[in-house]
Order: C-alpha cells, then sequence, then structure tokens
C-alpha cells in the first residue's frame, strides 16, 4: 500500500482529491497549515500533518516514507518557490511522482501572469528527475459558488467583464478525479492532461441556472475599469487584481474556450455538465 500526500489539502481541490482517493487501495496524508482542519480531515479517511509548505524543514519531515506527492497551491506570487522546496523535500525522501495541479496555458514565457507561474512550476519539475504529472484545468464552475452565490441570491445576478465570450469551464471533481488516476498509476508518469468542458457565454450560463433555480437569473457585463474597482475596494492585493484582470482580458478575447478531450480519454466519461453542476450546487443560489 503507497502512501500518498495531498499538499493543500484543505482547498476546493486537495480537500477533493483525498476524497476521490477513498477507494484507491493507499494510505492518505493531509498537508495542512492549521490544526483546526485536522477533524475535518479525519473525517475523510486521511491522517492530517502540520506542515506549512513554505518551511523546507516542515515539508522534509512531511514527506517521510511519502510514495507520491499531490501538490496543488492557492493563487499566490511566484508558486514555484513552493514547487521547489516540495521538490527538494521529494529529492531527499525518495519520493517517486508528483502530481501538480496547474493552470489550462501553463507557460513560463506566457502572455499573462498566472500562465507564467504555472509554467515555471512545470519547468522546475520536468527538470527535476522526479516522474511528474501535471493536471491543467480551465476555470473552476466552483466560482460560480465561491465569487458570485451572494449575489446571484440577493440580486439575481452576477457580475463579469468577460463580454459574450465563450468560456471553458470544468467541475473540481473532474480535476479531483484526474488526479488520484494520476496518483495511483505509473502509467501516467510524465505525461499533461488539460481539463476543460464545454464553452458557454455567460448569458448561456445565468439561462442554465435561470432554469435550474426557477427564478430569472442575468449576467451583468461590467467594464473592466469597474471590476478592477471593485476589487481592490474589497481589499484584495493590488498584484493579485492585476493577474485576475489580465486573466479576465483573455477571457473576453475567446482565449479560454478551449475544449479538451483529455478527461473523455482517461475517464471513458463526459466533465460534468453546467446543468448538472447547477443542479448538484442549487442550495448555493436559492
Amino acid at each position: 500500500m503507497e502512501n500518498i500526500i495531498v499538499l493543500g489539502a484543505n482547498g476546493n481541490v486537495g480537500k477533493t482529491v483525498i476524497e476521490k482517493l477513498q477507494d484507491k487501495n493507499v494510505k492518505i496524508f493531509a498537508g495542512v497549515r492549521n490544526e483546526s482542519y485536522f477533524e475535518s480531515i479525519e473525517k475523510l479517511s486521511a491522517k492530517p500533518l502540520k506542515v506549512d509548505f513554505t518551511n523546507q524543514q516542515e515539508l522534509d519531515e512531511a514527506l517521510k516514507d511519502k510514495d507520491r506527492v499531490f501538490l496543488v497551491t492557492p493563487l499566490m506570487q511566484n508558486p514555484e518557490f513552493i514547487t521547489q522546496l516540495v521538490i527538494n523535500a521529494a529529492k531527499k525522501n525518495n519520493v517517486k511522482h508528483i502530481v501538480r495541479s496547474t493552470a489550462l496555458g501553463a507557460d513560463s514565457n506566457g502572455q499573462i501572469e498566472m500562465a507564467r507561474w504555472a509554467g515555471k512550476s512545470e519547468d522546475l519539475l520536468r527538470e527535476s528527475g522526479i516522474n511528474y504529472t501535471f493536471v491543467r484545468p480551465n476555470n473552476f464552475l466552483q466560482n460560480f459558488i465561491n465569487f458570485h452565490s451572494q449575489t446571484i441570491k440577493e440580486h439575481n445576478g452576477f457580475y463579469l467583464p468577460n463580454g459574450n465570450a465563450k468560456l471553458g469551464m470544468v467541475d473540481v471533481n473532474d480535476i479531483a478525479e484526474v488526479a488520484a488516476i494520476a496518483l495511483t498509476s505509473d502509467q501516467y508518469f510524465n505525461q499533461v492532461f488539460n481539463l476543460s468542458g464545454l464553452a458557454l457565454t455567460n448569458e448561456e450560463y445565468a439561462e442554465i441556472l435561470s432554469e435550474i433555480v426557477g427564478r430569472k437569473i442575468t449576467y451583468i457585463d461590467i467594464p473592466e475599469e469597474k471590476a478592477k474597482e471593485s476589487m481592490l475596494g474589497n481589499g484584495m492585493p493590488e498584484w493579485l487584481v492585476n493577474a485576475i484582470m489580465e486573466l479576465n482580458y483573455i477571457m473576453k478575447q475567446g482565449w479560454t474556450a478551449e475544449y479538451s478531450e483529455d478527461f473523455k480519454n482517461l475517464t471513458g466519461k463526459e466533465y460534468i455538465s453546467a446543468r448538472s453542476f447547477f443542479e448538484n450546487n442549487k442550495q448555493y443560489f436559492i
């Protein structure tokens, strides 16, 4: 039985990866920064470990006797710093495989900051000599819950500066399923999985959501400056606002409308659709 540690275990992706590993005949460890997460991790039949993944010594300790690592980082500046620390710990402990969640379009020479951040992490892993698998998701359908559910409930609408562009999105459950498959096989060493479902416009997402919740939900296309002003006004750091605005810009140009067959080729299933996602999560919007 192999030992797998999930780093970033208290986030949407990390926690769902743990859930998807439940029936895989592996021993699951969960690296979290705060002990307040221990109880929820234990309920998922995983052993929590307190580890700050910006701390080399704590990572070295956490990766002892581990066979594989799943790494996901929050939206942050220079995530390649974390990736390098994990690589260092993995080499010290003879870890054989790292599955890294990055982003669709990852490219260290990419046109936007988020692509470059993701690409630099991938470059480090390619150069490390450790077996890797990259899971590259497009935008999350969970963004509707995390960022828009309040205005949907209170104002029957959501606000984005995306024009009428089509946007590819993916459910976190599909991301985690791919990660769990990669983490429990040697077959996917040094492979890349791009994950993006069928692209719809925000108006189409709003129409589907309206049908599910039984009331009219509207997408409001706001000016870019208004969006930036709102984020800064809510206390978001300028570096993050700038990165998000770059992403919104390329989304508006239709550059994130890509559909990938990788999920179907790997699992034999279709992506969770926007309709199914809204039906499964209806309680967040009513």
